[in-house]
């Protein structure tokens, strides 16, 4: 008989190891998915990250920035222009037609006030009603006051006079008035006579629902002209050169953007990308704006800038 022979103990463990296993399946050693490992996951992670900065920089540069405060406003355009013809406010009818989401507010001034007829002559009679075919048009009559030195009574006809053009043409219907040269320094007598003018838009008989009072002291009025009845105040009509020294002064004006207008005459060839920065500049002050590089007879003919005015007043989408 062959004697027995002793392994070494790393091979009997070995051994014994390998037996025990015969006619036994090992199970396989679960493996985790390739998504769900750590370096898996942090290198999609990286991915995303690196294709959302590869979209959204680029957008924010090329898309406007709506969190710098630009304010819708409203064009106001004093119309000092006689119509002799259809083609003498074309480039007011276009640039209406043009840009329906813009809102204007236009001045008709057909003699220093609504002349001595009782209704429009015919120039002015055709141009009302293309003005009227357009939805984003007001119609403002202007009054001159004087600075309340005129005769309160001759105010409120002219004001009456423009209330009646209707009865003859829905078309020729105004929709509030323009008080020019309205005071500004305190008096006991002049804060009387606006506030009687001022009530009398209100209750004049045949001026369109709105019934809008403007007010054109052309600088920042005394605080005793404040009223319920005034809806607009024109705190500047000045040239651009004087704008930048009465800034600070009508940022601390505290009643509001809605109830400021801002008329600005001779303005410099600015370029458009500055002339955009300064409308949005002073949108946030006034609601009501009007610009023109005209620097003399300021509203008697249309400005160089006018298009690109109008194209750079911030304006409501609408439906």
């Amino acid at each position: 008989m062959a004697s027995k022979v002793d392994l070494p103990t790393h091979f009997r463990d070995w051994n014994a190891s390998s037996n025990a296993s015969d006619g036994a399946t090992q199970k396989p050693i679960p493996q985790k998915a390739v998504w769900k490992r750590p370096w898996f996951i942090g290198i999609a992670a990286a991915v995303v990250i690196a294709i959302i900065i590869a979209i959204v920089v680029p957008l924010a540069v090329v898309l406007p920035k709506k969190g710098k405060g630009k304010h819708d406003a409203t064009v106001i355009v004093p119309l000092y222009i006689y119509p002799k013809d259809n083609s003498t406010w074309a480039p007011l009818y276009n640039s209406v037609l043009a840009r329906p989401t813009l809102d204007f507010l236009v001045i008709i001034n057909p003699s220093s006030g609504p002349g001595t007829t009782q209704y429009p002559n015919d120039q002015y009679s055709a141009a009302l009603r293309q003005l009227s075919k357009y939805p984003n048009v007001q119609k403002i009559g202007y009054v001159r006051t004087g600075y309340a030195s005129r005769n309160l009574t001759d105010v409120i006809s002219e004001l009456n006079t423009y209330a009646g053009w209707a009865s003859k043409d829905a078309a020729f219907g105004i929709d509030g008035i323009f008080f020019d040269e309205s005071p500004h320094e305190y008096s006991a007598e002049a804060v009387d006579f606006m506030l009687s003018a001022s009530r009398a838009v209100k209750n004049a008989t045949g001026l369109q629902a709105k019934k809008t009072v403007i007010r054109n002291p052309g600088v920042i009025p005394e605080a005793r002209f404040d009223d319920a009845n005034t809806d607009i105040s024109v705190v500047f009509e000045q040239s651009y050169a004087e704008y930048q020294s009465k800034e600070s002064d009508l940022a601390a004006l505290k009643d509001g953007r809605a109830h400021h207008c801002y008329m600005v005459h001779s303005v410099p060839g600015l370029g458009k990308d500055k002339l955009r920065d300064f409308v949005d500049d002073m949108s946030k002050r006034a609601e009501y704006l009007f610009v023109t590089s005209n620097d003399k007879e300021y509203y008697e003919k249309f400005g160089s800038d006018w298009s690109d005015f109008l194209d750079v007043v911030p304006a409501a989408k609408r439906q």
